[in-house]
């Protein structure tokens, strides 16, 4: 089968086309994403890659329908382009009220395990307040969702110069490395492919759950995608056993290199 890329530069995004020829699908959907958030979305040469987007793939595939990838600096920037029509899917979207005022949400196609990421020694804690009231810097994505106790920890004043909103998870691990701040959060997955790849072998996950969730795909309101969500969700049903191979391989993959004494769940399923 056939692969065509094609490439269109534009101001603020960056179309790549990664599908079966166009001649063959239905209809395709811009699907936007984060490209420096390696190992689950990131651009190598101007191809989309990584772990939601060969699920996205695997799933846009299996319905006949072709993605474009439009590049997005981060991932608050999806929803406004979403609401522009720039954007027709997000992947790796977990579910709040908020979001659910711009798309629909499809079913969830794998779990999402937020943690703590330090040269800090792992210690119990009982909430990220314990770190704050420390002083404890702590970096985060920008527009990410990290669940109920961060979403109300930003809301305190005191603590909100604590809480350093950092757009790329290149970013967010130069400035854990710099000392700039004391603490990132992130997806366990690109946690663990930090400590490989970069050599940050004394970057330490904590045990700390700050936040558990399942991650969709979130999809532009209109009939037409409404009828795609319909045919989306019936592929992610069929596919699951199948994206939840690829996502364990992946997790293997990260932890082969690094030291087996640390103790934390990975499973994500």
């Amino acid at each position: 089968m056939r692969i065509f890329t094609t490439v269109l530069v534009l101001p603020l995004l960056i179309l790549t086309t990664n599908c079966i020829a166009v001649e063959q699908c239905k209809q395709s959907v811009k699907l936007g994403l984060v490209g420096d958030w390696p190992p689950l979305t990131y651009f190598r040469d101007d191809e989309a890659q990584g772990l939601d987007i060969e699920i996205a793939k695997m799933v846009f595939h299996s319905i006949n329908v072709c993605v474009v990838h439009v590049r997005l600096p981060s991932s608050a920037r999806a929803l406004e382009q979403m609401e522009k029509g720039d954007v027709d899917v997000a992947v790796m979207v977990s579910y709040t009220e908020e979001r659910a005022k711009y798309g629909y949400f499809s079913r969830p196609y794998r779990n999402e395990k937020m943690r703590l990421f330090s040269y800090l020694e792992p210690r119990p804690i009982s909430s990220l307040n314990n770190l704050l009231d420390e002083g404890k810097t702590i970096g985060l994505s920008i527009g990410s969702f990290y669940g109920k106790e961060l979403t109300e920890l930003a809301t305190i004043k005191p603590y909100q110069s604590q809480l350093v909103q950092i757009s790329s998870a290149e970013r967010r691990a130069e400035m854990l490395v710099k000392k700039r701040v004391d603490f990132i959060v992130d997806d366990l997955i690109t946690g663990l492919y930090m400590m490989k790849t970069k050599g940050y072998q004394n970057i330490k996950p904590w045990p700390y759950v700050v936040h558990d969730n399942q991650v969709h795909f979130l999809i532009r309101k209109s009939q037409a995608n409404k009828e795609i969500l319909n045919k989306v969700d019936s592929a992610i049903e069929s596919l699951q056993p199948k994206i939840d191979r690829l996502v364990a391989n992946f997790v293997n993959n990260q932890m082969a290199s690094i030291n087996s004494s640390l103790s934390f769940d990975v499973n994500l399923r």
